[in-house]
């Protein structure tokens, strides 16, 4: 059994931390017959050199390593206790899987290469991402106690998953994990390898790393816990595999709290984690996460939190940091958003280079703080603000949805904004609105509300065109339990 240090550079509560941490790799059966120098994708000839040589200055490393060879998508530096012909699998292995990471999970930013580190010394290994200092701001992996010379077991394995840790820790230019403190060190990378060397084509290596997962149990959350058998290869084989994987790290960009720089402002809970996933998956996964981890009191408060907390921001329009929506994105709830909120939401001023608008909703951007100075009125989506003589200039924003509910007559009391869809009264509670609860109600133009006195849209049906600000007028009133928007 080998031990492989791990660095982390998660982000919490707008203050940079790195987390050093250890981990244990699982004993590996090797396997024969299978070979890894598949050729994914072409030779790529490199448009700016690496430095021939990398001084490290992390933990104890101090070796003074050298290029051994390079190309636009993988650098390799080795020390000089390795063999170069040894290794020469990996030039080929890690160009390969950076190019299914980048066409699975998106550019992991900095210059577009990863950077290969390897060691007969210094047992163990540990990522960094390109927003880091720690190793001058580049995606590394860098893995040791090994002569490297098998192309498959531990070797294969350890480089894969610190990979799979740059994924985790920087995908769709955000820095940091939240489910570190749920899924902890290797459970997302046992999923990770898996994924990959199917993608890769590397079928051997794939049923010996599923093998091995499928017999492996942890202590986290409760003692047997079964991860991979359980959790992870459930939602990969029933909803999309690798797509299922990126739509998790995509739907955290756009919706999971973060600062203006990217970072995850706070970790997950448990319901959070499980909300995600589902929503990553298309479907309801408490009933696997059940399976998984078993299910408590807590965890069902959570669970219905974040629904009430994104379920609305995940149909809500995003706001992307470059044209064609690319770049880190943010989604807003309806509201006004002075830029002092907008920052406090992790968009910076002048920053929106293009935006997704769902039908019903309306965008107004101003130039100005405080809704001042020149607008513009978005209600359908824009890829590329330029063509509106807004790109970079959101200094301030109201966001109005299809439906408004309120609790009082007139428009008065709480109020909560409903995107279009159809809505039981579970789904209802679940963003707050509790049964016979309406009393007044605010209606975008062109937008349909049907209200149902029953759950499941049965009993008497009253249907709203525009607003109406006493809902006794309609003989409705505290009468919603399941409702349409269309």
């Amino acid at each position: 059994m080998k031990k492989i240090l791990s660095l982390s550079n998660l982000r919490s509560s707008l203050k940079v931390k790195t987390i050093i941490f250890t981990f244990t790799i699982m004993t590996l059966l090797l396997c024969s017959g299978g070979t890894v120098l598949l050729p994914y994708g072409g030779t790529a000839s490199a448009a700016t050199a690496p430095p021939a040589t990398w001084q490290e200055h992390w933990f104890e490393h101090n070796q003074l390593v050298k290029l051994a060879y390079y190309n636009d998508d993988v650098a390799i530096y080795l020390d000089d206790d390795l063999n170069k012909a040894n290794v020469n699998w990996v030039n080929n292995y890690t160009t390969n899987l950076w190019k299914y990471v980048k066409q699975t999970y998106g550019t992991m930013g900095g210059d577009g290469r990863l950077y290969v580190i390897l060691h007969n010394k210094y047992g163990g290994g540990h990522p960094s991402e390109y927003y880091s200092s720690s190793h001058d701001y580049r995606n590394v992996i860098d893995v040791g106690g090994s002569d490297f010379a098998s192309n498959t077991g531990w070797n294969l394995d350890a480089i894969t998953h610190e990979v799979g840790h740059i994924v985790e820790l920087a995908s769709y230019g955000t820095q940091g994990s939240p489910a570190f403190n749920i899924w902890k060190d290797s459970k997302w990378c046992e999923i990770f390898n898996y994924d990959a060397y199917n993608g890769l084509g590397m079928t051997s290596e794939a049923q010996r790393a599923y093998n091995n997962c499928m017999n492996t149990t942890d202590s986290f959350p409760v003692a047997g816990t079964a991860w991979f058998k359980n959790w992870f290869y459930p939602i990969w084989s029933k909803y999309g595999k690798a797509t299922v994987l990126n739509n998790y790290f995509k739907l955290l960009s756009q919706y999971y709290p973060k600062d203006v720089n990217g970072a995850y402002t706070r970790t997950m809970n448990m319901g959070e984690f499980v909300y995600f996933w589902g929503l990553a998956a298309n479907t309801d996964l408490k009933a696997q996460a059940t399976t998984a981890f078993g299910w408590t009191t807590d965890y069902e408060s959570q669970l219905q939190k974040a629904r009430l907390e994104f379920s609305v921001l995940s149909k809500s329009p995003t706001f992307y940091k470059d044209i064609n929506y690319g770049g880190t994105s943010v989604s807003l709830t309806p509201g006004t958003y002075t830029l002092a909120q907008l920052q406090a939401k992790g968009i910076p001023n002048d920053w929106a280079s293009s935006i997704k608008v769902p039908s019903g909703y309306t965008v107004t951007i101003y130039n100005d703080d405080n809704f001042k100075g020149t607008s513009w009125t978005l209600t359908a989506d824009n890829s590329s603000l330029v063509g509106l003589d807004c790109n970079d200039l959101m200094t301030s924003v109201k966001i109005t949805a299809p439906v408004t509910v309120y609790a009082d007559v007139n428009y008065a009391g709480y109020g909560i904004s409903i995107p279009k869809g159809t809505y039981t009264l579970n789904q209802l509670q679940a963003m707050g609105i509790p049964n016979d609860w309406v009393s007044s109600i605010k209606v975008q133009s062109g937008v349909t509300v049907e209200v149902y006195q029953d759950d499941n849209f049965l009993g008497t049906k009253w249907t709203f065109t525009a607003d109406e600000a006493n809902m006794v007028n309609r003989g409705c009133n505290d009468a919603m339990s399941s409702v349409k928007i269309y």
